[in-house]
């Protein structure tokens, strides 16, 4: 039995009600757990998953741009992380025969235009909840499997502790500048999660 997440005692989590349940459970993640997520599904969401992360990276690089100096080394280290994502996506995406260039899925679309608006119109504390937000759902979600069967390695990749450690930052950081709009943004960054994994398991 895995211990609990430490983060997950944020109050964003805590008041978040119902939509931080449905970013975090999916039937998609029930039956990547089981082993029994058939491999056109996952090949589907992982090329989503790669668009909707150049995406991430934009809004970041965007957002370290706003943020003080105290948020620089944890932006920037999420940043060098998430390059080397990208590096990791493309080698498997080769392994597998995928084509990284197809044309993002709605839902997927929906969640980067999403980003891009708060990059640019929203203020650095709701950028900060924003990107908590997405961080730390998906932790959740990956860090409630077991790493085993077909799908272990990328569990184990989406459930680390230095993902942990990341995603502990941010949760610093969006707790150290409050504002008014962060539990808004955040609950809306989960029903975007939700949606995400809703399109992955309905195709």
């Amino acid at each position: 039995m895995k211990e609990p997440l430490a983060v997950l005692a944020a109050s964003l989590i805590r008041d978040a009600g119902p939509p931080w349940e449905q970013a975090t459970h999916s039937p998609f993640l029930d039956a990547l757990a089981t082993g029994t997520l058939p491999a056109k599904v996952f090949q589907l969401w992982l090329s989503q998953d790669y668009l909707f992360a150049k995406g991430l990276m934009a809004f970041q690089a965007i957002t370290l741009a706003k943020v003080p100096r105290d948020c620089h080394k944890a932006l920037i280290s999420g940043l060098a992380a998430l390059d080397s994502e990208m590096d990791w996506f493309e080698g498997h995406a080769r392994r597998l025969h995928l084509d990284l260039e197809i044309p993002p899925h709605r839902t997927c679309q929906k969640y980067v235009d999403f980003l891009m608006r708060c990059a640019y119109t929203q203020p650095y504390p709701v950028l900060l909840a924003v990107l908590f937000g997405a961080e730390v759902s998906y932790l959740a979600a990956w860090s409630a499997l077991e790493a085993r069967g077909p799908y272990a390695e990328f569990i184990e990749r989406w459930s680390n502790p230095a993902f942990g450690k990341y995603v502990e930052a941010l949760r610093a950081l969006a707790e150290g500048y409050p504002h008014p709009e962060a539990q808004s943004y955040f609950n809306n960054v989960l029903v975007q999660e939700r949606d995400f994994w809703q399109m992955s398991w309905e195709g």
